[in-house]
């Protein structure tokens, strides 16, 4: 404190700390949904280094793309051909994720909350991610009827477990690799991508695979594009291969949603319930306007005033911070277990960024500079 004086009433400061903290909540929640969501597709084939994707290059999404599932076999690498499908199960959207039991945990790691893990010999078998467990009532020994919708196909399968992996994969049915090509209604030999890790960077890759580089699309992707060759009849056209975290950054991109770019649209919800704060601060002042001009009378000057009733500010405006942040993630957790925050049938995970709460409080912080200059005569 800069003056010793204690003429800012508690009633008062509570009620700015109110407005702060609802403020901070509304913005917090805004951001911290749509920065998981970012951080969920991302993330979303693996977040560790050094996996690559093969993939097909002309898909909208990550998800229609069609490669052939033989790519790599004679490469001494691990590879985990996948078909990743949306379907309906229980009257819900989800996506089951048909792969090679072996070569599949190889790559991710997952952990069995009941249950077995899917076995190589499972052929009508399949275990579940904890989250769509939870949500859809799902138990060991459940079968399940599973309808596909590129196709109009269906497969009863067996619950053999619930697993968890703390990625989006807990809001996915695993299954083998056939029963995911048979929902997809593909041939089965091809699949949605192939993931790869070792050491051994994406122009390697596609250099033992014996594809050469497509002059047409190589700028686009960095070099990485490729023509197929005629001995393998890829309908869907070109491979590409990228690391599993800049491919889905690209697929994000291409629609204009960049981490910056969510940043900005959280900071447009905290910019329009600034007015609020402005209003606040400045009631606060005008409350004890009083108290202000006996301070000022005593040779107190305006800029030592407005910087002692910043500094007894400070620490209330870092609180409500920090409870808008904490009652934002306990609104997003309840909003998630109940089913409402999904994103193309997964939950974004709530994570909290520092970067998130500094640019909150800096711009908490302009608020009270921009609120105490002129209001101090």
């Amino acid at each position: 404190m800069i003056l010793g004086f204690r003429y800012l009433r508690f009633k008062r400061i509570l009620a700015l700390f109110i407005v702060l903290s609802l403020s901070s909540m509304l913005f917090f929640t805004t951001a911290l949904s749509l920065m998981g969501f970012y951080r969920g597709f991302t993330y979303y084939l693996g977040e560790e280094k050094g996996v690559i994707v093969i993939y097909d290059i002309k898909s909208r999404t990550p998800f229609t793309g069609l490669v052939p599932a033989n790519l790599g076999d004679n490469l001494n690498i691990t590879r985990s051909p996948e078909v990743i499908v949306p379907c309906i199960l229980r009257n819900e959207s989800v996506f089951l994720r048909g792969v090679i039991p072996q070569n599949f945990l190889r790559i991710d790691r997952i952990k069995m909350e009941e249950g077995e893990i899917l076995g190589n010999d499972d052929l009508n078998s399949a275990i579940v991610g904890k989250n769509l467990a939870e949500r859809l009532h799902i138990r060991t020994g459940d079968k399940l009827l599973v309808l596909g919708v590129l196709a109009d196909r269906y497969v009863e399968l067996d619950v053999k477990g619930i697993f968890s992996s703390s990625s989006p994969m807990d809001d996915e049915i695993i299954a083998p690799l056939h029963v995911g090509q048979w929902l997809r209604g593909t041939d089965y030999s091809y699949v949605t991508l192939i993931r790869i890790k070792g050491e051994v960077n994406q122009s390697k890759i596609l250099e033992e695979l014996g594809i050469k580089p497509s002059e047409g699309k190589e700028k686009e992707e960095k070099g990485l594009s490729t023509s197929v060759p005629s001995s393998l009849p890829l309908k869907a056209g070109e491979i590409g291969a990228k690391e599993a975290y800049d491919l889905m950054r690209s697929y994000m991109e291409r629609y204009g949603l960049t981490r910056e770019s969510l940043l900005v649209l959280s900071s447009t919800v905290l910019l329009l319930s600034s007015i609020s704060i402005a209003v606040a601060f400045r009631t606060v002042v005008a409350q004890h306007r009083d108290e202000i001009e006996v301070i000022r009378s005593v040779g107190a000057s305006r800029r030592l005033l407005k910087a002692d009733i910043l500094v007894k500010l400070l620490p209330w405006a870092v609180a409500a911070s920090l409870t808008g942040l904490l009652l934002a993630v306990l609104t997003l957790n309840l909003i998630q277990r109940a089913g409402f925050l999904q994103v193309l049938s997964h939950s974004p995970p709530i994570s909290v960024d520092p970067l998130i709460f500094l640019l909150n409080f800096l711009f908490v912080l302009l608020l009270m500079l921009a609120s105490l200059r002129g209001d101090i005569n």
